[in-house]
């Protein structure tokens, strides 16, 4: 049965094409990918829809052209391979839980491992959880189980997301380990993806690491600003409200055409009762999320250093800075040199409180953005 909301401006998750916004060239560009069994590895800033994407490639993929069945594994939580290794072996049981005897085979091929069979709490879905003592555990416990997946002789793809974050983990040499056993079964596509574009174009690109060139890279962009105005109108039509021509330039303008920011706005003017969206009422939402996220965003005063909050101020004011080292920028918003703006660029986008867009540096969460440029313009 088809999913039915009452609010069409989905903020989390994916539920189905309507409610996902184009991406049509991205998505076949990933669906002939898979079809070629090429690995891609799609890179975009957080919150730009790319794990919305992956997840609409792969309701296409087992809803439309029922050839591939896809195993997507959020590597964000995981902290070590032990927890990735379990992530893994999870996400192949949900998808096979319904294929008589499964259960025990995967238990069986992991057995090394001395694998529990457990339930999630919340959602009541079946669990793996291994005991892994070292890196080359992980590495036998991955390659166990792609053998297990040729030897079923289905076609499957791994899509990996947040796949930065194994760089993270403490054991040592696991990407070596991991494109070791990759390697080693040609057959099964893979799909990377991760919010940390420096970190992937390391993983990808360097002639050192183990994944050196064995990926297409794919960049992630904004929607087009014609086709979300045609999507988000068409929305709003259907439930009997009407926009004022220049309302969705705002939204786009004031969100950076930002594909989570746009989405949280037009959830919150769906939400209200008004039919008519007019500036007044832009203004008002706009206000509202400020006030909203007013507590986080003034503790973090206390969480960062004063001579980085200051810059942060600085960058949000003028909206995004291309040259934060010019005398103009410091001396307009008091900073002490360019020395000191150097070292805080370097640990604010270590933090992941700023990045660049183009040849601008931005504070990388937009409301972050309006709250510090709303509360410190002059």
């Amino acid at each position: 049965m088809k999913n039915k909301i009452t609010n069409p401006f989905i903020t989390s998750g994916y539920i189905d094409p309507e409610y996902f916004c184009n991406r049509t060239e991205e998505s076949k560009k990933l669906l002939s990918a898979i079809s070629s069994r090429r690995n891609l590895t799609l890179i975009s800033l957080r919150r730009m829809g790319k794990t919305g994407l992956l997840k609409h490639v792969k309701y296409l993929e087992e809803h439309q052209k029922n050839k591939y069945s896809i195993i997507y594994v959020d590597l964000l939580p995981t902290m070590n391979g032990n927890e990735m290794l379990n992530s893994i072996s999870s996400a192949l049981v949900q998808m096979k839980k319904n294929e008589k005897g499964f259960f025990s085979k995967i238990l069986s091929v992991l057995s090394s491992l001395r694998p529990k069979l457990t339930y999630d709490s919340l959602t009541g879905q079946p669990a793996i959880e291994l005991s892994i003592e070292s890196a080359s555990d992980v590495q036998s416990g991955f390659n166990s189980i792609l053998q297990l997946i040729s030897d079923i002789k289905h076609d499957l793809v791994f899509m990996f997301d947040e796949f930065q974050q194994i760089s993270r983990y403490p054991e040592k040499n696991i990407e070596h380990l991991l494109r070791s056993v990759i390697q080693s079964y040609p057959a099964i596509p893979f799909i990377f993806s991760g919010s940390s574009r420096h970190m992937l174009e390391n993983m990808f690109l360097s002639a050192d690491r183990p994944f050196y060139q064995s990926s297409e890279l794919m960049y992630l962009d904004k929607i087009k600003e014609e086709d979300y105005s045609k999507f988000i109108c068409e929305l709003f039509l259907k439930a009997g409200k009407k926009n004022e021509p220049e309302v969705l330039q705002k939204i786009f303008v004031w969100t950076r055409l930002h594909t989570y920011y746009v989405q949280y706005v037009c959830n919150l003017l769906f939400e209200n009762n008004s039919a008519n969206i007019s500036n007044n009422l832009i203004n008002k939402i706009f206000y509202e999320i400020l006030i909203s996220y007013e507590p986080l965003f003034a503790s973090y005063r206390n969480l960062i250093p004063a001579h980085q909050f200051k810059l942060l101020q600085a960058i949000a004011v003028e909206d995004g800075i291309t040259q934060p080292t010019s005398g103009k920028f410091i001396t307009n918003h008091n900073l002490t040199s360019a020395s000191s703006v150097i070292t805080s660029l370097k640990a604010l986008e270590d933090k992941e409180m700023i990045t660049r867009d183009g040849n601008k540096w931005i504070v990388y969460d937009v409301f972050f953005s309006r709250w510090l440029e709303y509360n410190y313009k002059k």
